[in-house]
Formats: structure tokens, sequence, C-alpha cells
């Protein structure tokens, strides 16, 4: 299996090939807020809460999403809460 290196909130990392973006910033000690992942569970990342910024146009789940060679991750900024709140608030519709 191949390593990918990529940054996290400016940490360098480096993980195997398929490791979501979540299980890299844990590794780091970057908490990434969920609600629908579990540890002994597969991820389906219906919530969305974890949601970063890797310079798309649309905020991917971090649960869901591997790590790219090179990718740059940022796991909070004011967009990104905006997202989340924004998210959680329709979950309590």
């Amino acid at each position: 299996m191949s390593i990918v290196r990529l940054t996290i909130d400016g940490q360098a990392v480096s993980v195997p090939e398929g490791t979501s973006i979540w299980d890299a910033a844990r590794g780091l000690g970057i908490d990434i807020p969920v609600l629908c992942h579990h540890p002994r569970l597969r991820p389906v990342g219906v919530c969305r809460i974890c949601v970063v910024d890797v310079g798309a146009r649309i905020f991917p789940a971090a649960c869901m999403r591997p790590c790219e060679e090179g990718m740059q991750v940022i796991t909070t900024s004011p967009r990104i809460e905006q997202a989340r709140r924004m998210l959680l608030a329709l979950m309590l519709v």
C-alpha cells in the first residue's frame, strides 16, 4: 500500500492510501466533530457535521473523503463553522 502525504491545519502527515481525512486528523490529535460516525461501523457521511475545506467548491465530509497526495485540509474556519451550524439546524427542523 502506498503512502499519501498531505497537510491538515498546517501539520504535515503521511498516511496509508485510502485513509479518511477524519482518521488522519484524529491521528494528529485534531478533533473534527461527527454525529454519525462510530469506530465499529463503516462511515456513512449522512450527518455531514465533519465537513472540511480542501479547496473545492463543496466542503466534503471528512469521514468519507480519502486523503490525497499534496492535499491541503483546513478543519475549522468561519465558513466551516457556519456550514456546520446550518447542517445541525437542518437536522433539528
